[in-house]
């Protein structure tokens, strides 16, 4: 595309975004349409070949076809504009999180943060979803919940309840449930349904009716769209499983293990839900393949697998961009366990001086380009578990962030930390949740 390699300068004749930096639009016609400054610019042009590509791969065989994207007329884009801007406030000054983040280190400042209010909803339902959720949603995700209108008109949400499915978080704004939020928090919006071990890359959309299950997608950028789509529960807890390209391909992948599992009187109903999704799926050209070679692909670039094993993609350039951990995932554990069993505060900080010990290493990293291996330890510590862990895990990943431009991560993760819940009922419109 002319242009996008170029600075903004005069001879460019589109129209200047009116919100400038402040601009969080992550449409790609919106940046088609507007200037902007190179910092939003840059990140937003990885973002548009992202879109591109998911467009080409979501599709059955993994055909390579241009997809033309539908037009968005100016009215469109202006009710978006005017209801997108997010307002700015303090995050709870009583908050433990905050209070003993206080740092003389200005580096530490990423780990403060703040919350913000949204306006109004747009009335396109993905510029809806992106302004509270902070992630742009893939095509295959509002076509699932067509296919599931199909099969439910009165409520999709429960098309699949006869396979132990819910449709959830950001779909509830489809449903128009979050209407009945109070605060319109952002920190409230990216906790809905974001389970105790859901890491800021991954967002649940879909609730099972067990074992804490639930399916979700995952992506390495906040301002691409998902890698593939994957489940949880706590059968792996901190597992990530990955089922999927898209949607529709994980849930066939999830209604067809459960037909192994159950007796021939309730497999008839698991076997119609299925046809109906996979007929669907079919019709509009989704791949329904659990591994894709875009997935395997992917697979080539994950720097570090994490606890999780989801693993990280990171850009490493001249390898500078990652190094690995100065101990084995086994002994790293291990560390961490001893922190946990310990009994009293003297003995924890005592069994924690192991891991400053490679807390320190990675700042070095930090320093020297390597935000990998930041990342890599903030998640382990996340999947790994434990409030005692929770400072140390927000700073590293805060950092790794920010030095990445993943900015939306550090919002999710700081809103998360602050509400970190076990348990299957994950609703924030629920009182007892």
């Amino acid at each position: 595309m002319a242009g996008r390699s170029e600075d903004i300068v005069e001879s460019d004749s589109r129209p200047a975004c009116k919100y400038g930096e402040k601009c969080y639009q992550k449409n790609p016609q919106h940046h088609r349409k507007f200037k902007h400054p190179l910092l939003k610019r840059k990140k937003r042009e990885n973002s548009e070949e992202e879109t591109d590509e998911r467009t080409k791969r979501s599709k059955l065989n993994d055909e390579e076809r241009q997809v033309e994207e539908p037009a968005i007329s100016e009215a469109v884009l202006k009710e978006f504009n005017d209801s997108y801007q997010r307002i700015p406030i303090p995050l709870d000054p009583s908050s433990a999180l905050d209070s003993d983040c206080e740092q003389e280190d200005p580096e530490e400042e990423v780990a403060k943060g703040q919350d913000f209010l949204v306006q109004d909803s747009p009335e396109e339902a993905r510029f809806s979803v992106e302004q509270k959720f902070l992630l742009e949603m893939p095509s295959d995700f509002f076509d699932f919940w067509e296919c599931c209108t199909n099969i439910n008109k009165e409520k999709p949400e429960e098309a699949l309840l006869k396979a132990g499915l819910t449709l959830v978080g950001p779909y509830d704004v489809l449903t128009g449930k979050l209407k009945k939020i109070k605060e319109r928090k952002v920190s409230h919006y990216v906790c809905h349904w974001r389970y105790y071990y859901d890491p800021p890359e991954f967002m649940t959309v879909i609730a099972g009716d067990k074992d804490e299950f639930h399916i979700g997608y995952y992506r390495d950028d906040p301002f691409h769209l998902p890698c593939f789509v994957a489940s949880m529960s706590t059968v792996k807890q901190g597992q990530i499983i990955p089922l999927g390209e898209n949607i529709f391909a994980g849930v066939c992948s999830y209604l067809k293990q459960r037909m192994k599992e159950e007796n021939p009187f309730k497999k008839a109903p698991l076997q119609r839900l299925y046809k109906e999704v996979e007929s669907f799926a079919k019709k509009n050209d989704y791949s329904l393949l659990s591994v894709t070679k875009h997935m395997k692909k992917r697979n080539k670039k994950v720097v570090a697998k994490t606890f999780h094993g989801g693993g990280i993609v990171v850009p490493v350039e001249n390898d500078v961009g990652y190094r690995e951990l100065p101990e084995t995932y086994g002994n790293l554990k291990k560390m961490l366990q001893k922190v946990v069993d310990s009994k009293t505060e003297d003995e924890q900080m005592k069994n924690f001086d192991a891991i400053q010990e490679i807390i320190t290493n990675v700042q070095f990293a930090f320093d020297e380009g390597d935000s990998g291996t930041g990342i890599e330890l903030g998640l382990n510590l996340f999947t790994f578990g434990g409030e005692v862990f929770h400072k140390p895990l927000l700073h590293l990943l805060s950092v790794g962030y920010d030095l990445l431009e993943r900015d939306p991560f550090i919002d999710i993760l700081q809103a998360h930390l602050r509400n970190r819940r076990r348990g299957s009922q994950m609703s924030i419109l629920d009182p007892d949740s």
